[in-house]
């Protein structure tokens, strides 16, 4: 089984990976690091590029010992949608990702870029573009404990819920305000 955790920096995705892999005894598989290892991660101008094909080659051999994995990241997406049985998109408002943002101390300007691809959902567009669709599941984060966020995924895990995704919108203009 292969359990993808996505969305922009701060929402939770590792904490939430650690926690849902402890509880269905899973190992994390960290893509960044496969990536990074394998050469073929780079960085332009603040902006990471990922080889697709690459990736997928060094997961599919990672996983070839049929264990559970759980992988938390921004490129978790980019994993062909026919090795994965889940993705879940963490969203998390605006305002308190900034904060979030804020407290890691990212830049001014980074904090803009990750603010910015959360209210354009950028990691669901991502998501549903990279063929994810028939197994992809949208959770708001803000006001949620990581432990409740697990707890939630492994409902939808167990209940075998339909995908759901697309409900999740900070586009009101009040909140648009400070950014």
């Amino acid at each position: 089984m292969i359990i993808l955790i996505t969305g922009t920096p701060c929402v939770g995705k590792s904490t939430v990976g650690k926690f849902l892999a402890e509880k269905i005894g899973a190992q994390i598989l960290d893509i960044k690091k496969l990536a990074k290892k394998g050469g073929f991660v780079e960085t332009k101008n603040n902006v990471v590029f990922v080889d697709e094909t690459k990736i997928n080659e060094v997961v599919k051999k990672e996983i070839a010992d049929g264990k559970k994995y759980v992988v938390p990241s921004h490129l978790a997406q980019y994993i062909s949608p026919e090795i994965v049985d889940y993705c879940f998109v963490l969203r998390c408002n605006p305002k308190i990702l900034n904060e979030r943002l804020e407290k890691r101390d990212y830049t001014a300007e980074k904090i803009q870029e990750n603010i910015l691809c959360e209210i354009l959902d950028s990691c669901l567009i991502e998501s549903l573009e990279l063929g994810h669709r028939k197994h992809l599941y949208e959770i708001d984060v803000t006001s949620k404990k990581p432990e409740e966020v697990v707890n939630e995924i492994l409902k939808m895990l167990k209940n075998k819920f339909k995908p759901f995704f697309g409900d999740v919108s900070w586009t009101d203009t009040n909140m648009l305000k400070k950014f």
